[in-house]
């Protein structure tokens, strides 16, 4: 896209040296701003100003997880500098105070997309993927990894095979260090024919047009851009019940999905049947999934609210 980019290592024992690397580019290239996306960037950022002190450092908070006494303690003695710490949902602030993050910093600003105007179903992608025209097709965009809850999905597929008479395929995309004991967990419950392992891929926006459902089975999870890009497809939601996922599902006047506790594949098995049988349902999420994303994630409004904590 034409943007310079800068790479360096920001590892514990080349803290300093990545700090004074990163304040030399912002005084050659007069940087105003730098916005670190995670904990270790923001440390190296914020050490980077000792060497050049233009820039102001707005950190964002992606992650719901507790980062021990070690991260409450460097957190506190250096997050008062920054020009602020932004939460991507309201859950995520509670999170990066727990984790010592300075209060008076932190801003709640949710993560956005630019919203469809008239999403249109688009089946095409489905043959590639092994899907059958009239399957349900339940796709979730993964890391293959515990806290995505990848284990407890394919449970759960397992119980709504015996819920529902009605084919589906459930297609989970991306790679990971659990990709294998997946494919072992998928076959030992003899759900070849209804979860696909897609693997890392590109096409998410196809994937989506052909879906019918999305689902989230993380045990920990901020606000997932993921859910975002689905309700902007205009498709109903079934996510584990944390408070990011809950805060997009769950809204008072445009519910867009249900919620299932995490580890309950009954629970959760049934919360999909439920969006599989009622057609009157599916049809109010859908449609208040797109409203959801006009009203409270649109990109733009995102940027605005940004702009002003750079400002």
């Amino acid at each position: 896209m034409g943007v310079e980019s800068l790479r360096f290592d920001i590892s514990a024992a080349h803290a300093l040296a990545g700090a004074k690397t990163l304040a030399a580019f912002c005084r050659e290239h007069e940087i105003d701003v730098i916005h670190a996306q995670y904990p270790a960037e923001n440390i190296v950022a914020l050490l980077s100003r000792r060497y050049y002190s233009r820039p102001n450092v707005v950190y964002t908070g992606h992650l719901i997880i507790d980062g021990g006494a070690k991260w409450r303690i460097i957190n506190r003695i250096f997050t008062p500098k920054n020009k602020a710490v932004i939460a991507v949902c309201s859950a995520g602030r509670g999170a990066l105070i727990n984790n010592g993050v300075c209060p008076e910093r932190i801003v709640v600003i949710s993560n956005g997309v630019e919203p469809a105007e008239a999403p249109e179903r688009d089946n095409s992608a489905r043959a590639g993927l092994g899907v059958g025209s009239g399957d349900f097709m339940i796709s979730c965009f993964a890391r293959c990894s515990s806290e995505k809850g990848v284990l407890f999905l394919a449970e759960s597929m397992a119980r709504l095979r015996s819920l529902t008479d009605r084919p589906f395929k459930c297609v989970i995309c991306g790679d990971g260090e659990q990709y294998e004991e997946l494919g072992e967990r998928i076959a030992a419950l003899g759900l070849e024919g209804c979860v696909i392992r897609a693997g890392y891929r590109s096409d998410g926006a196809e994937i989506l047009a052909a879906s019918d459902l999305y689902v989230n089975s993380s045990k920990s999870e901020a606000m997932s851009f993921a859910l975002l890009e689905a309700m902007n497809a205009a498709l109903p939601l079934v996510v584990t019940d944390l408070d990011g996922n809950r805060e997009l599902a769950c809204d008072d006047l445009l519910p867009c999905g249900l919620t299932a506790p995490y580890g309950d594949a009954d629970a959760f098995a049934a919360a999909v049947n439920r969006l599989m049988s009622d057609r009157e349902l599916y049809e109010t999420y859908s449609k208040n999934a797109l409203a959801r994303i006009k009203r409270d994630f649109d990109i733009e409004k995102l940027a605005d609210k940004v702009l002003k904590c750079y400002k």
